[in-house]
């Protein structure tokens, strides 16, 4: 049975990196990957991927790339595109049964105009439906139940008057659109670093502030908070289901001491009534402190996390089920102390119930911590939530967190084995933590026997780079070897002991000087540049540099950038001279060059 098998998707953002797609086993502990499968051309964003049913999968990227195949156990291998719509980037897709819906504009179509595509999945017959021009925010989709769309609107003036939200319905049949305007004020900021706008496809839900609502309260203490409301936007029904406070915030929950006096400021002359654009910064401030919003799995709570590491539960019709739960982590003195003392992003990433019976059964939270490209991992065992039991508890909750990460086990056939781009993902638990970016690199050098046995019998593979993946229910986070061997190096001895012997090994291989990595680069480019100021592995790097081959890109990337900076650190040092003396032309010859290009430049 493949419902417990799962699909994920991950893309090296540098280079060029084509999406690849895993199909993990979670009903095994460590999670087992089944098999790895790479989209050929499809280097931009995903916006689809499903069992379309028990042994197919469909995906599609932002250009329009759509892929079909059947899903085989055991392997990895290239997937070429059934469909390339060349469209302009989209995020609006709906699959029903069979048909997926798309609404996107064509390559050379005016910005305003976007027109709905229908694409039958069994007989790839597509169906392109006249230009409609209507506004409304990428990837708020749903569809209704009579073949009508629904879409989410939201003005980009920023003055009060002007700042208005709203559901398009539209009847593609008739190309009929109406607007039903919707209740309250939306935050200002249409483009921002923080999700303000939290939607649920699944179940056609969108929870969003309304900051006409903003209010000021004074507490026994004589301390002033803030609160605004959330509403609960029902694309099926189309409607605002309800608008109700849910917390009130400090000034210093909100903001850093430095930052308080401005904050309060605005947010006092909002709270009476002052409502002109120049308050719209420290608004937007305020509502983004509700940085996720997430349904559970049937639909019938909503979890809430706030940037001061505060998580609580509100049923469907925005009562509160649960407590506030301060998030608290145990430092290194045993102590313990706020999982978010800086204000960072919290962000809900999935909700399991365990336990046997109702009565005892936990709840499990996993979330991330900080900014996407450095968040860590964290858990926290919660008590079970009722939907009809209310809570009344006012003081918050204190919740103690582990740091987590997704163990992966690899088949044997599939461990030392690229995709056809040359790609090797190694599995990396959590790769903000040292200690798992060492194992990884372990994993890496007992694979590269394998590897080489792999390019010795494969003499037509040309390309070898390395991705390091760690799995994650919100969507795998992947670090580029740019990424990766600099955050090794800055280790201790040991770890960049296994680095060197990374790039020992790799110096061995007979069939080095054909291999390529990532768009153009020397293979283990980024390691021997993150190990040139040590120099006690100058013989280790001359090893390389007389075992890769000279092709005019490698030689840009190391007469540029990697030997300039080791003649520059170890200049006058008798073991730069040796090092000169034991490489070959072109790699000691100082007037030899090449010329450099930016990355960005077409070679």
């Amino acid at each position: 049975m493949l419902n417990t098998h799962t699909l994920r998707t991950h893309r090296l953002f540098y280079g060029g990196g084509l999406n690849q797609v895993q199909v993990h086993d979670e009903s095994q502990t460590p999670t087992a990957l089944l098999s790895q499968f790479e989209l050929a051309g499809s280097e931009h964003d995903m916006v689809l991927l499903s069992w379309l049913s028990d042994d197919r999968i469909v995906a599609l990227d932002e250009r329009g790339n759509l892929y079909l195949w059947p899903f085989r156990a055991g392997v990895k291998e290239a997937i070429e595109p059934v469909l390339a719509l060349n469209l302009m980037p989209l995020k609006d897709v709906s699959l029903q049964g069979s048909t997926l819906w798309l609404m996107a504009r064509e390559q050379g179509e005016r910005l305003s105009q976007r027109r709905l595509f229908q694409i039958d999945l069994v007989a790839l017959h597509v169906t392109q439906y006249p230009p409609c021009e209507f506004d409304f925010v990428g990837g708020s989709m749903v569809a209704l139940e009579n073949g009508d769309f629904a879409f989410y609107q939201h003005s980009d003036k920023p003055g009060y008057q002007f700042r208005t939200h709203g559901l398009v319905r539209y009847a593609p049949q008739s190309g009929q659109v109406s607007l039903l305007p919707l209740t309250g004020k939306p935050a200002p900021e249409t483009i921002s670093v923080r999700e303000t706008f939290f939607f649920q496809q699944r179940h056609g839900l969108a929870l969003t502030a309304n900051t006409e609502s903003l209010t000021a309260t004074q507490g026994a203490d004589g301390e002033t908070a803030y609160q605004f409301e959330l509403q609960l936007i029902d694309f099926l029904r189309q409607q605002v289901r309800w608008s109700r406070p849910v917390r009130a915030l400090l000034p210093n929950q909100v903001a850093d001491e430095y930052d308080c006096d401005e904050l309060v400021e605005a947010l006092d002359a909002i709270a009476g009534g002052d409502q002109r654009a120049c308050h719209n910064d420290e608004l937007q401030r305020f509502v983004e402190c509700l940085t996720s919003a997430t349904l559970s799995d049937d639909g019938g709570r909503i979890w809430l996390g706030w940037q001061d590491g505060c998580v609580q539960c509100l049923s469907l019709q925005g009562e509160l089920l649960s407590p506030l739960y301060q998030l608290q982590q145990e430092t290194a003195k045993g102590e313990r102390a706020s999982l978010s003392p800086w204000h960072d992003q919290l962000t809900l990433l999935d909700v399991k119930t365990g336990g046997q019976a109702p009565a005892s059964s936990i709840l499990t939270l996993t979330l991330s911590m900080g900014d996407p490209e450095w968040a860590t991992l964290w858990q926290v065992a919660l008590p079970s939530v009722a939907p009809g039991s209310l809570c009344l508890e006012a003081e918050p909750q204190p919740a103690l967190c582990q740091r987590t990460g997704v163990d992966l086990q690899l088949p044997e056939p599939l461990l030392g084995t690229p995709v056809p781009s040359g790609q090797l993902d190694i599995p990396c638990r959590d790769s903000e933590d040292q200690g798992e970016r060492l194992a990884s690199l372990k994993q890496l050098n007992a694979l590269m026997p394998a590897l080489a046995t792999y390019f010795e019998h494969h003499t037509q593979a040309g390309h070898l780079f390395f991705a390091f993946v760690a799995p994650q229910p919100g969507g795998d986070k992947v670090q580029s070897e740019k990424q990766f061997f600099p955050a090794v190096a800055a280790g201790n001895d040991p770890d960049r002991e296994q680095l060197a012997q990374l790039i020992e090994q790799f110096s061995r291989w007979p069939f080095a000087p054909r291999l390529m990595g990532q768009a153009g680069a020397p293979v283990l480019a980024d390691a021997v540049l993150s190990l040139i100021d040590r120099v006690d592995y100058l013989p280790v790097l001359a090893r390389y540099f007389n075992a890769i081959g000279q092709q005019e890109s490698v030689q840009r990337y190391h007469l540029n950038r990697t030997l300039p900076a080791l003649r520059e650190i170890h200049a006058g040092s008798s073991e730069l001279v040796a090092f000169n003396q034991q490489v070959p032309p072109p790699w000691n010859n100082l007037n030899h060059t090449v010329v450099s290009t930016c990355d960005y430049d077409d070679d």
